[in-house]
């Protein structure tokens, strides 16, 4: 058993003092217990997922599954799970009836439970929500690399070397160049490319995990800046996604995108 810290903490002691087998809970009743939810639960059916976020432990780590979710009604539904997983995670009830093919160009959402994200009509595949590294409180680690450089004193950090940064993993990328996009709350926020290979960019060298290197003139600013992007948006308990694009020559479709969608992470537009 883990041990959580933190306003989830009392949701989840809630829960396993729960003889029941479910929970019809409001919003309301849920924020009795641990405090204002945030705008992304009012909003995104992704936030109730189980799974792939920090907060789902609470009810996860007390057995329990969330399903038959419904935003406009402001109810959720928490279920204790079943040892037979073999059917995959329970899905909210507004994403299982989801269009996979709203668009989310010019700023628009995308709809919940979609697995295909469509840019300028050309199609990206979700790939997961991305969960970051926490720490024994149930926090996002947030680590300060640069001091480990051992030419600290040589050179100055760049603009987004600063910190603090954060670190995940993201496996089973293909090793292929292509292009990806990260959306945030369903909505888009960064295009990039990998002219080389995905896995690797969003490796433990690329945006995983942020190398003393890149925090000084002459390294990977980029790498420093979207891994920070990602924290901040975590610790807002919004939503990170990620999808890719397969394709061997991705830089006029990166081109396109950033001219034509302007997402707010990329510096080029």
């Amino acid at each position: 058993m883990r041990v959580m810290v933190g306003k989830y903490t009392r949701l989840c002691e809630h829960l396993r003092a729960l003889k029941a087998s479910e929970w019809q809970a409001d919003f309301a009743d849920i924020e009795d217990i641990v405090g204002d939810l945030p705008a992304s639960a009012r909003k995104h059916a992704a936030w109730w997922s189980n799974g792939g976020h920090s907060h789902a432990r609470a009810w996860m780590d007390a057995g329990f599954e969330t399903c038959d979710l419904c935003i406009s009604a402001r109810t959720v539904v928490f279920r204790r799970a079943v040892a037979d997983r073999s059917k995959g995670p329970v899905r909210p009830a507004e994403a299982r009836g989801a269009s996979v093919r709203k668009s989310a160009d010019a700023g628009q959402s995308i709809a919940e439970g979609a697995t295909t994200l469509p840019l300028c009509g050309h199609d990206f595949a979700w790939v997961t929500a991305i969960e970051l590294d926490a720490g024994s409180d149930g926090r996002p680690l947030e680590l300060m690399p640069q001091q480990y450089y051992e030419k600290a004193n040589e050179k100055p950090l760049n603009k987004h070397g600063h910190g603090p940064f954060c670190r995940f993993s993201i496996p089973h990328l293909p090793a292929c160049p292509g292009l990806y996009a990260v959306t945030v709350d369903r909505r888009l926020a960064y295009v990039g490319i990998a002219t080389k290979s995905l896995r690797q960019r969003w490796g433990t060298s690329g945006y995983a995990k942020i190398q003393p290197v890149n925090c000084y003139s002459g390294g990977q600013s980029t790498n420093c800046k979207i891994n920070q992007a990602i924290l901040l948006a975590v610790r807002e308990e919004q939503i990170v996604e990620l999808w890719i694009r397969e394709e061997n020559n991705p830089r006029p479709l990166e081109i396109l995108l950033i001219r034509e969608l302007d997402p707010p992470w990329n510096d080029q537009r």
